[in-house]
Formats: structure tokens, sequence, C-alpha cells
């Protein structure tokens, strides 16, 4: 090989072995991840009740709907029962990764439990 295919015009060798750069999770990922879990957890104690239930993630409440951690949004002979968590009112109030986990339940509970009537103290995670 001659020494121009070697290198670049700036005299720099291709890179041939890339190193694997691990796969980052942004926060809205995360916190999805993290509501997808304990909403199963939570599904998992109704036996059913929820099963049709959608979980939705938004960035902030709508502008009519003033500060909300979260809502439900009745099921339509349209469109099925959607609980809708407000990412960032969540994650303003915790101060670390912890607290966000029992933030989201607390509010995963309380919302599912308008749905399916029951106390949302038998339906938190634990």
């Amino acid at each position: 090989m001659s020494p121009s295919r070697r290198h670049d015009r700036h005299g720099r060798t291709p890179q041939l072995f890339r190193a694997p750069v691990p796969a980052q999770r942004t926060r809205t990922e995360a916190f999805a991840l993290l509501a997808a879990r304990l909403f199963a957890d939570i599904r998992a104690r109704v036996d059913g009740e929820l099963d049709d239930v959608v979980l939705t993630i938004d960035d902030v409440p709508p502008a009519d709907a003033g500060l909300e951690l979260g809502r439900v949004l009745q099921a339509t002979p349209a469109a099925p029962a959607t609980l809708v968590l407000h990412r960032l009112p969540i994650a303003d109030r915790c101060l670390d990764e912890m607290e966000l986990a029992d933030l989201v339940a607390d509010v995963l509970a309380d919302q599912a439990a308008l749905l399916s009537g029951l106390d949302p103290d038998d339906l938190r995670p634990r």
C-alpha cells in the first residue's frame, strides 16, 4: 500500500477498529422506562382491570390544566383510557433518583386508583 493510501490528507490513519460507545439514555427515555416498570407492577396488582389503559408521558401539562403531575383521560368508544404523566413537574420536585421513583409511583398509584376504584395504597409499588 502506498503511503498516500495509509493516511488521509491530514496525516491521520483510518480508524479500522472503532471502540464501542455505550448507549446513553436521555432523561426522557429513563423517565419513560421507570414509569413503564412501575405501571407494569401496578397492573399486576389489579388482575386485568388496567390491561386496556395506555400510559403516556408528556413533558408539561396543557396550559389550561394548571400545574398537575398526572391526569386520567377516560375511555371513549374511539380510544382507550389513558393515564398521562407530566415529566417536568414531577422531575422538578425531586432531588435524586430515589425521590423520582417514589413520586412517580405515588402519582401512578393515585391515577390508577381513579380508574380501578381501589385504594391507592393497595396499588402503590413496594
